[in-house]
């Protein structure tokens, strides 16, 4: 099911962020955005930061992500708060431009 505008975080609430993942290509998404939480205080992030230190004695945590041409749901390991470059946020004024 294709989705059309952003979904929201099912952990903190909060509306989830176009990302542009194209400076990844070839990182196989398959899809040139990504739909990503990108709120620092999301419950799901905080306790990833947790989990993967207290497991695996590494600094990193999760972000809620979702395909907006399936709308199917994952979680991505991010290495740090900016793992995922927020300058590839597609903001709304990005997109009235195209």
């Amino acid at each position: 099911m294709k989705i059309d505008k952003p979904p929201i975080c099912p952990h903190c609430k909060t509306e989830t962020q176009k990302y542009d993942v194209q400076p990844w290509d070839g990182g196989g998404w398959g899809v040139p955005f990504l739909y990503v939480c990108f709120n620092d205080d999301c419950p799901l992030y905080i306790g990833g930061q947790k989990h993967i230190e207290e497991n695996y004695g590494q600094v990193a945590s999760y972000r809620y992500m979702v395909y907006p041409d399936t709308g199917k749901e994952e979680i991505m390991v991010a290495y740090s708060p900016m793992f995922f470059q927020k300058k590839n946020i597609i903001s709304k004024e990005d997109e009235e431009e195209e």
